[in-house]
């Protein structure tokens, strides 16, 4: 299984930028990065997507998901035009350095609408969507788990992706959002493997269910999550992916940018090797 890098888990070390990740990533051997929205935005300011586009043609890692195309459903009228652009930004993104993923999230803080009202919306966005991005670029669902997010549990997340019934639509597994909202392993171990786009590694604090901000997040294997359950599911459905790490916490952001990727990319070959290898 390949290993890849949200940018999220160095954001705030001393000296990050998008160049600085990808040389560390290079460094410590990750084979892929998911690239923040803020990340690439500021990198833009003095750089060409020509001159990205080159530096992996150049180099062993490679770009493997835009994060994130946020907050896609549940929006007014002039929040479905902030997505349009959005998203002609993240094609234009993609289609420059053969990034073939965005990864999305679902609202949140919605009032008075009803699971089966905020799945059918949600079906209707992602195949809007799919259309405009095309069949070259997959678009990855990925639930939160927050009671107050709109899709916060695979299960519904899964439902959602299943009615789209899109080959370029699928869903992204964060461990730590999985474990959060209690979602259901047999869900997971019933769902279609290749339908399983993104998977995202880290463990959580051993706090009540659903209180948790990111914040609480953990390196693998330090926390309560049930990894060994998550990867026994994935590896039962096919699933054979790239598995990236993804942190938030205060504490890791106090550590050296060099640092911080070197301890990523040791507890995610660690975790591959353990549960895949």
């Amino acid at each position: 299984m390949k290993i890849g890098f949200n940018e999220a888990t160095a954001l705030e070390c001393k000296g990050q930028s998008l160049m600085a990740d990808l040389e560390a990533c290079e460094k410590y051997g990750f084979d892929y990065i998911e690239i923040r929205f803020d990340c690439i935005k500021d990198y833009l300011k003095d750089h060409t997507l020509e001159e990205l586009a080159d530096w992996f043609q150049n180099h062993h890692l490679k770009p493997w998901a835009y994060n994130t195309l946020i907050y896609f459903n549940q929006r007014d009228e002039e929040g479905v035009k902030e997505i349009d652009e959005e998203t002609d930004f993240i094609i234009k993104v993609c289609n420059a350095i053969d990034m073939k993923m965005l990864i999305t999230v679902p609202q949140f803080d919605v009032k008075d609408k009803s699971v089966s009202e905020i799945r059918e919306e949600a079906v209707q966005r992602l195949r809007y969507l799919s259309d405009k991005v095309g069949s070259g670029i997959k678009i990855s669902l990925e639930f939160c788990g927050a009671p107050n997010c709109s899709i916060n549990q695979f299960g519904t997340a899964y439902d959602v992706v299943k009615a789209v019934d899109r080959d370029n639509v699928g869903i992204t597994v964060d461990t730590f959002h999985f474990h959060e909202m209690c979602s259901k392993l047999e869900d997971l171990q019933n769902a279609d493997g290749k339908k399983i786009f993104a998977y995202h590694l880290n463990d959580c604090e051993d706090l009540p269910l659903g209180s948790c901000g990111d914040d609480k997040r953990l390196w693998p294997g330090e926390g309560v999550v049930d990894h060994a359950g998550i990867a026994a599911a994935l590896k039962s459905i096919g699933f054979d992916g790239v598995c990236t790490i993804e942190e938030f916490r205060p504490e890791y952001y106090e550590m050296s940018l060099d640092e911080n990727v070197k301890k990523a990319a040791e507890v995610t070959k660690a975790f591959v090797q353990k549960y895949f290898g």
